[in-house]
């Protein structure tokens, strides 16, 4: 009997022991963001998706905000962005429509709910009849809700799901103060692992640096809904001028500003404006600072383990974005091999 008892418990063991290394192991289904108007497909776009054993793309398809002219219906709330083309190429891909909203919108006085769901409804429609010649039922909403919005957001997200199946994007400070700013009524998110700093924060990294994650999450944070998580691949240049302001320049090209002598190096990302000049079509006065924010693997995988050895539950990864100059700025294979 003895034997039989530990021929038993081994077998057991080895079982838990197999089921976690596998689970440990798994590879997480990997997405792409596709944020441009006119959604081309180039060689760089198919290598990356294959890289990535990538078959879904979340592709933007417009934003809604709210202007003090009256537009859309009379009533100041804007589509913009609209989508205008897509390359053939993505029909062969799983496609989630991705609509942006401005919190602003939810502070419209006389906003109407039901209106908007409507007018949501309908131009997701057209355009996936335009241009994939079907409706298509998953769609993200993407929206950074505050708790003077969230009633009026959480009313719009029940309207739309009645129509579509929701995903919405969730931000860290959702999270943490998930007290405050409530659990959206749908059946998942997408926590945006992205532009978590302060822009003006000339020693941080606001697209993503663990240590302002950790400022939110820890091996106790849980949440009620799964999520996929959103990693950057992009990089910026932030200018700050001398009243604090700041202006974002897509990218971070360092030789830019290592050879230019208007630009002084101030230490590994800061550089400062010694003489005026244009750079990217931006003028740039004597005295402005600047910062570059580069990602590394490292970094982002750093970040990622940290949402993993949370009590969060978590899907896929959703890389943003398909972008000649963000997919060149981080060694996609070695990112999906450590993830």
């Amino acid at each position: 009997m003895k034997v039989k008892t530990h021929l038993l418990s081994g077998m057991l063991l080895l079982l838990i022991t197999t089921s976690c290394s596998q689970k440990d192991t798994a590879k997480k289904e990997i997405s792409f963001y596709h944020w441009k108007s006119k959604a081309e497909f180039n060689s760089q776009y198919q290598e990356s998706l294959k890289s990535a054993n990538a078959n879904k793309i979340y592709l933007h398809y417009f934003d809604i905000i709210s202007e003090h002219e009256p537009n859309w219906y009379d009533d100041g709330i804007v589509p913009t962005y609209v989508l205008k083309s897509v390359a053939k190429e993505y029909r062969e891909f799983e496609i989630v429509p991705v609509v942006y909203i401005t919190n602003r919108v939810f502070q419209v006085s006389d906003l109407e709910i039901q209106k908007l769901s409507n007018r949501i409804r309908d131009l997701v429609n057209q355009i996936s009849l335009k241009h994939f010649n079907k409706q298509i039922s998953q769609i993200q909403i993407d929206c950074d809700w505050t708790e003077s919005t969230k009633y009026a957001y959480f009313e719009l997200l029940e309207n739309l799901g009645k129509e579509f199946d929701l995903d919405v994007t969730i931000r860290l400070h959702q999270i943490k103060f998930k007290e405050r700013t409530g659990i959206p009524p749908v059946k998942k998110g997408t926590l945006m692992l992205y532009n978590v700093g302060d822009l003006k924060n000339m020693n941080q990294n606001s697209i993503l640096q663990n240590s302002i994650v950790k400022q939110y999450i820890d091996s106790e944070t849980k949440y009620p809904l799964p999520l996929n998580i959103a990693l950057p691949l992009f990089s910026q240049t932030v200018v700050k001028n001398k009243d604090n302001e700041i202006k974002i320049i897509k990218n971070a090209e360092r030789t830019i500003f290592k050879n230019d002598p208007h630009f002084k190096q101030v230490d590994v990302k800061n550089f400062q404006v010694v003489k005026d000049t244009l750079c990217k079509g931006f003028y740039l006065s004597e005295g402005y600072e600047i910062k570059l924010e580069e990602l590394s693997v490292a970094e982002i995988v750093n970040s990622y383990q940290t949402i993993k050895e949370s009590k969060l539950i978590t899907n896929g990864i959703i890389f943003y974005h398909m972008d000649e100059k963000s997919l060149s700025n981080i060694n996609l294979s070695e990112l999906v091999g450590k993830l």
